[in-house]
């Protein structure tokens, strides 16, 4: 865990340099062990559930926060420290939102 400030990212954003990051998506495939991957319409992301507990299931929309990992082999994954439920957002807004937050700033 870092004490570095979260990142907004979609999957398709993320850097190289980046710690901490939060991305907003839809759960799919949760595997026994609880891990997931997440997919925010750009990519998808392995996320990591090891020391959190969670109540989602498969296609509820969540925002994750945690720390990224990049594998030599350019494969991302999450190392959830906070997972939110983000049922009640309009996606499609949010991603609009996004993309021009990023073109402007």
């Amino acid at each position: 865990m870092s004490d570095q400030p979260a990142k907004q990212r979609t999957i398709e954003d993320i850097k190289t340099e980046d710690v901490k990051i939060q991305i907003t998506g839809y759960i799919e495939d949760i595997s026994e062990e609880k891990n997931f991957v997440l997919d925010d319409t750009t990519g998808k992301i392995s996320v990591i559930t090891e020391n959190i507990k969670y109540k989602n299931k498969e296609r509820d929309l969540i925002n994750v926060i945690g720390d990224v990992n990049i594998e030599k082999d350019g494969t991302k994954s999450i190392v959830a420290e906070i997972i939110q439920d983000m049922t009640n957002l309009n996606f499609d807004y949010y991603l609009k939102l996004y993309k021009l937050k990023n073109e402007y700033l």
